[in-house]
């Protein structure tokens, strides 16, 4: 059985490292490959409670551009204990790679998990520059498989688009919990609080529409726009009451709500959005990159556009139309889909 081991910048309760902890979790559960999860930035909650289900956990501090620490990722994905190395984001992805210049190195699998087109020239540059340090590439949506050929110079043929797992036992319609009916209409949303989610924007739009419905908007997650978000919802029913870590607790919020709304200027597939639209929610979202054909009935409109979102998320109030996720699997087969470029690259690696 290969061993692998993933490696992430950060490891907070988001989307891309709750993707990963599922499939993580269901490669045990499935004997697909035994998973360790390297972590560089030591103490985060999330990583410890992988280490408490069972998954061997490296953590290594020190900053991005320390060449000591560079030298103990080295050390770390060169030791022999590894059969194929596996980075998500492009911050791990850079510093993975980094570390592994040299003649000797493991196979080497990198995800992108969003269109991010709005990347620096040196920071193009240097995904190109890694790309012989690559063996495969994986993206979460068909709109990232294109971004990465685009902004790696990957070959499409070492490209490979696995969606998103969704555990339906947790996300799922469900009766909401008692009052939860009453008073004003609870419109929210999940996502950390960075520019990219665009939920500025979604101030706006409950600006415009606090003098015409009886609502309330609630954004869960943590992030370094949130004082700048709580300022500029000053007076207006809008609250920003912190992470939720457990998937079950995320689902429980959800089925409090009478419409979800993801406003992003870029997405690669929205956890949140597959995730609302599982639990039988009316779903508001941008058409930006990654965020279309994740929902069936979801209802779409320009990034950046409070009018055009305030003017959706009335309608979804006044003649809800629940959504429903497109081209969701289980975190099985998440696991079995990963297993398979896995196996690819150490192919090509050893060939």
């Amino acid at each position: 059985m290969l061993k692998v081991v993933h490696v992430m910048g950060r490891f907070a309760a988001s989307g891309t490292e709750r993707q990963l902890a599922g499939t993580m979790l269901a490669a045990v559960r499935e004997g697909a490959w035994e998973p360790t999860l390297c972590v560089l930035r030591p103490g985060e909650p999330y990583a410890q409670e992988m280490a408490a289900a069972g998954i061997p956990l490296v953590e290594l501090s020190g900053r991005d551009a320390d060449p000591r620490r560079l030298a103990s990722l080295r050390r770390v994905l060169t030791s022999g204990r590894y059969d194929v190395v596996h980075s998500s984001l492009h911050g791990a992805n850079a510093l993975t790679r980094l570390s592994l210049l040299g003649s000797s190195r493991p196979p080497v699998v990198v995800s992108e998990r969003r269109v991010e087109d709005w990347r620096s020239r040196p920071a193009r540059a240097l995904d190109r520059a890694l790309r012989p340090l690559t063996d495969q590439w994986i993206g979460n949506s068909e709109d990232v498989g294109d971004f990465v050929v685009r902004a790696h110079g990957a070959p499409p043929e070492r490209v490979h688009v696995i969606r998103n797992g969704i555990d339906a036992g947790v996300f799922h319609p469900g009766p909401r919990r008692p009052g939860a009916r009453s008073g004003p209409v609870r419109i929210g949303s999940v996502g950390r609080l960075i520019p990219v989610k665009g939920f500025d924007v979604l101030v706006g739009a409950a600006r415009r529409l606090v003098t015409e419905l009886d609502a309330e908007f609630v954004v869960v997650g943590q992030g370094p726009e949130r004082a700048a978000l709580e300022q500029q919802a000053a007076g207006l029913p809008v609250s920003f009451p912190g992470p939720l870590h457990e998937p079950a607790a995320v689902a429980d919020f959800l089925r409090t709500l009478d419409v979800f709304v993801l406003p992003s200027r870029s997405e690669g597939l929205p956890n949140a959005v597959l995730e609302a639209a599982a639990c039988g929610l009316p779903v508001v979202s941008t058409r930006a990159p990654g965020i279309e054909g994740a929902a069936a009935g979801a209802v779409l409109v320009p990034p950046d556009d409070a009018e055009a979102l305030a003017g959706a998320l009335r309608a979804q109030v006044l003649d809800p139309v629940p959504a429903r996720p497109l081209g969701v699997q289980s975190f099985e087969a998440v696991a079995r889909a990963h297993r398979d470029v896995f196996a690819a690259a150490a192919a090509r690696r050893s060939s």
